[in-house]
């Protein structure tokens, strides 16, 4: 089962073996890939980059590659919508790990370089911006589809019931966070635009009437976020 795989998984993390969690997590997701099991094979697709990460610093490109093949190819909207995501936020976390460094480079124009290492500020804002709108481009989908479903790889937060459980509200707040951590690459005004216009969509369907809580939760978030 699911369940005896991951507590293996947590026994091997324990006893500092990578290599044997690294097997199971590939177990996992091939078993998850033919049951299509969606929500366990992002979360072994993650929990085993991440430890592939810590002993090959360089397999973060193989794999954030793999993540967008996915994207690309998966005919799951809610997936795809999920994918995006997570793409977005693999680049901001490598602009903001590598922000003295990118601030440093002047704007490139035209076709990206192949390695983003060698990549400017305002390309990994572009390549954010990007897959966050591709994130977010079904969100009628998005909000009559529970996080609930997509367990565990989804782990509910305490503010997630008062939006319904929908996936709207989740893929947004980490579009948003994705895109505040590109402001560390330099100043880029299509950043904040970007951010202002998800927090107006994020309160758009929550103007109904049952749904005040998300609304106030919303537009809170967006005040603490005008006023930093």
């Amino acid at each position: 089962t699911y369940e005896n795989l991951w507590k293996q998984v947590e026994q091997a993390n324990n006893k500092s073996l990578p290599q044997t969690v690294i097997k199971l997590t590939e177990d996992i997701f091939s078993k998850a890939q033919k049951e299509k099991n969606s929500p366990q094979m992002l979360k072994a697709y993650r929990a085993r980059a991440q430890y592939q990460r810590n002993l090959t610093p360089d397999s973060f490109y193989v794999d954030l590659k793999g993540m967008e093949r996915w994207a690309e190819t998966t005919d799951n909207r809610i997936d795809r919508a999920i994918l995006h995501t997570l793409i977005a936020g693999v680049y901001a976390d490598y602009a903001q790990s590598n922000s003295w460094s990118i601030r440093q480079r002047a704007s490139l124009m035209g076709d990206a370089p192949e390695d983003i290492r060698e990549w400017s500020g305002n390309l990994f804002v572009d390549k954010v911006i990007q897959h966050t709108e591709a994130a977010l481009q079904d969100s009628t989908l998005l909000l009559s589809t529970s996080s609930k479903d997509y367990q565990p790889f989804v782990v509910l937060g305490n503010s997630s019931e008062y939006y319904g459980h929908d996936m709207f509200h989740m893929i947004t707040l980490y579009s948003i966070d994705a895109l505040k951590r590109m402001n560390y690459t330099g100043n880029y005004p299509q950043v904040n635009e970007r951010i202002e216009s998800l927090f107006t969509n994020l309160t758009l369907p929550y103007k109904e009437p049952g749904k005040a809580d998300a609304y106030i939760l919303a537009s809170l978030d967006y005040l603490r976020w005008k006023n930093n």
